[in-house]
């Protein structure tokens, strides 16, 4: 689930890197700042989807992720903030609005720790998102997993 500030306002649209990144996924543009649970139709849109945990990323960890996080606690939600799918104007900002998280109990991951969680999911092990992210960032990982995956293939067939 993608939201983001209102277009004609400051936050203004998502960045267009962002858009080709995320394709078909709808953005929810909120009327409230900072906190996104504020904004009845996202915590609806939350909430619609029934799941226990969220993992939050994106720009200004000080400020829209920090609130959000926070209003996903609130809500009674186990919250995972990306640290490394988020940022702030200054290092020290950020790691400020981290360490005021883990405080909170909000759990900090990375994008790297979490794919490697989600491919011990079965529903997500072959997801097209996780089998873009790791060519794409981790080049060594996916020439390795594409290398095991021939050599499994091989062995079935010279075992017929």
């Amino acid at each position: 689930m993608v939201t983001n500030g209102q277009s004609g306002k400051p936050s203004g649209p998502l960045y267009p890197g962002l858009l080709e990144a995320i394709g078909d996924e709808p953005v929810i543009e909120r009327t409230a700042d900072f906190n996104s649970f504020l904004d009845e139709s996202f915590a609806e849109a939350v909430r619609a989807e029934g799941r226990q945990n969220l993992v939050i990323g994106g720009i200004a960890t000080d400020g829209c992720v920090l609130r959000t996080a926070l209003g996903g606690l609130r809500e009674g939600y186990r919250v995972h903030v990306a640290v490394d799918a988020s940022a702030s104007r200054s290092l020290e900002a950020h790691s400020a609005a981290v360490q005021r998280m883990v405080q909170a109990g909000i759990v900090p991951v990375t994008w790297f720790s979490l794919a490697a969680e989600f491919q011990l999911d079965r529903e997500f092990h072959d997801a097209p998102h996780r089998m873009r992210l790791m060519p794409e960032n981790v080049p060594a990982m996916a020439m390795s997993a594409r290398s095991f995956g021939n050599a499994v293939e091989l062995g079935k067939r010279t075992a017929v």
